[in-house]
């Protein structure tokens, strides 16, 4: 049974997007652990440590977000818990950005992001529900070179504001994860940067990388009751990038 169960008896129900990445597979394994049935989503339908179930699905398209959610509630009879991981990125300045990429960003982290919580919706109306969105500091400072990355974050935790608002008469909260750099095959290029990453270490007071499983951490506990009076809110798991 899942810590911060709202029906005794039965375990909570989490869809996690971007589910076989660094962050998504920690998430799994960190929402099992505390007792909810985990159901992975990703383009690759694959089903990470911790899944009990996996599902397909593409964040470019409506239809898909919406059949993931139905899947989801068919095989375990309810949503609980969404949380919009799934993301992708493109660096580079922004005089030489084309067009169609910084486009392709904007579907999937932003678009995506809208798309998987207004499918969500009308699942969790009819219980109350949680969504966390992941954000990055690059949404709350600005970083040379991530714009578009940074301008998808930054638009999430204000979609995160504007839904809390919208949503919390049928006891929907929506909240966000900010985290620094993580490892992950998103930033697995940069990693091994060794200027990239003594200058990105500098602007990190507490000196390193953000593990997976903190991000994983953050999500759960706004997910639980121990938050039952948190919403709109992004918590940053930075080691202090965003206060400098």
């Amino acid at each position: 049974m899942a810590d911060d169960a709202h029906d005794p008896g039965r375990a909570l129900v989490a869809l996690v997007t971007g589910a076989t990445g660094g962050i998504g597979t920690a998430l799994c394994a960190e929402l099992a652990a505390h007792g909810y049935t985990v159901v992975a989503a990703d383009l690759d339908g694959g089903r990470p440590p911790g899944a009990r179930h996996a599902v397909t699905l593409d964040l470019r398209s409506g239809e898909s977000c919406r059949a993931a959610v139905e899947e989801t509630t068919e095989r375990c009879g309810r949503l609980d818990l969404l949380v919009n991981n799934a993301g992708i990125n493109a660096r580079g300045r922004t005089e030489h950005m084309p067009e169609d990429v910084w486009g392709g960003v904007v579907d999937v982290n932003l678009n995506g992001t809208f798309r998987m919580s207004q499918a969500a919706y009308p699942a969790m109306a009819q219980r109350g529900g949680s969504i966390v969105n992941l954000a990055s500091t690059g949404g709350l400072v600005a970083i040379g070179g991530s714009a578009v990355y940074g301008v998808t974050k930054a638009a999430i935790v204000h979609l995160t504001k504007v839904l809390a608002v919208e949503w919390a008469a049928v006891d929907i909260r929506v909240n966000a994860v900010a985290p620094t750099i993580v490892p992950s095959p998103m930033t697995a290029d940069v990693l091994d940067d060794a200027e990239y990453m003594a200058a990105k270490m500098a602007t990190i007071p507490l000196g390193r990388v953000v593990a997976p499983h903190e991000v994983a951490a953050a999500v759960r506990w706004l997910a639980s009751t121990d938050a039952a009076m948190v919403t709109g809110h992004t918590i940053a798991v930075d080691g202090g990038v965003s206060v400098l």
